[in-house]
């Protein structure tokens, strides 16, 4: 009995720490999709600023005489922007990797607990079918006992009766 009932403490301890993990899990998930968010704005807010920028760069070229160095450091600056959204892209690559692992790690998380429950409430079972089956015994004895003790009373009367008659 104490074995069943330290073994559904170790099952319902599994469960709490499942639980606790999955919790963990959802909270890294949900700080990666924040990360993928800022990403995607991040990089959203350079393509503006770039595209902002450019046309810049050639109204000024339209309005004024240029020489080759000009358009020289135009295209520079284009290609830094350029370089410069790649990086943006590579922090929103990196950001959905982070999130694919915590998603997954959700899953895992997700799996693990409903094993965990499912152990909790296989052994809460057992356990409620052991107390079931011990509370049966435990009435059978009783009503062994009682009709022991009903048979001695019955066998003491009949003995006081025979010594009356006596």
């Amino acid at each position: 009995m104490n074995v069943l009932k330290d073994l559904l403490r170790i099952k319902k301890f599994r469960e709490d720490k499942a639980e606790l993990e999955l919790a963990r899990a959802r909270q890294n998930l949900a700080e990666a999709d924040s990360k993928l968010k800022i990403a995607r704005k991040e990089l959203r807010d350079f393509e503006v600023a770039c595209e902002r920028k450019e046309r810049e760069l050639f109204d000024d070229l339209y309005q004024r005489l240029v020489q080759l160095k000009d358009l020289d450091a135009v295209a520079l600056e284009i290609e830094l922007m350029k370089e410069k959204k790649l990086t943006y892209e590579s922090r929103i690559n990196e950001a959905q990797e982070l999130r694919l692992v915590a998603s997954e790690a959700v899953e895992q998380a997700k799996f693990i607990h409903r094993e965990a429950v499912r152990m909790r409430e296989k052994f809460s079972e057992l356990l409620e079918a052991f107390n079931a089956e011990l509370f049966v015994e435990v009435q059978r004895q009783e009503d062994l006992e009682m009709e022991e003790v009903s048979a001695s009373r019955h066998e003491q009367n009949r003995k006081n009766a025979m010594l009356e008659r006596v």
